[in-house]
């Protein structure tokens, strides 16, 4: 019989998930090379996690938010405005460089979406700085000290009369 997740160790949940993303439900694989090289990865990333034994090769993972964009010409402003440019950029990426992981472009996030939120926490290409420029925080003081009888008393409330509008 099989254990209930929350009556796993730590390990067993590790193993689980490393099984299950060893074999997808769902996916079909282009070719067996792909399937090869997408479960080398998976064990090259399990080796380096569990620290058992010495993976293959050091695992590749690039966070580099707007690097693959810019690396082909795309402006961090197009990258954040124009998803089909965005989209196109990460998977030239990828095919030229073939990283071992990858983070989603939807890290980058979407200006229109903050400018619906009307954020005030960034500062972002086209919208308080250049539109070649990376986001930038805007550091500020978004909570008073006399307001934490507020917060304690009615978090919900505190966050939507006063926190969220500052934000």
């Amino acid at each position: 019989m099989e254990k209930k997740w929350e009556e796993m160790s730590a390990q067993e949940k590790r193993t689980a998930r490393f099984e299950t993303w060893m074999s997808p439900q769902g996916v079909q694989f282009e070719s067996p090379d792909t399937e090869a090289a997408y479960k080398a990865a998976v064990i090259r990333f399990s080796d380096a996690i569990q620290m058992e034994k010495a993976p293959d090769r050091v695992p590749i993972l690039l966070i580099g938010t707007f690097m693959a964009s810019q690396l082909y010409g795309v402006t961090a402003y197009e990258a954040m405005y124009d998803t089909d440019k965005l989209v196109s950029a990460h998977k030239r990426f990828l095919k030229e460089y073939g990283p071992d992981y990858y983070v989603t472009p939807a890290l980058i996030g979407s200006g229109k979406i903050l400018e619906i939120l009307d954020y005030k926490q960034y500062k972002w290409p086209g919208h308080g700085i250049s539109e070649q420029s990376a986001y930038q925080a805007v550091e500020g003081e978004y909570m008073l000290a006399e307001e934490y009888k507020a917060l304690i008393d009615d978090p919900s409330d505190f966050w939507v009369r006063y926190w969220m509008p500052r934000v």
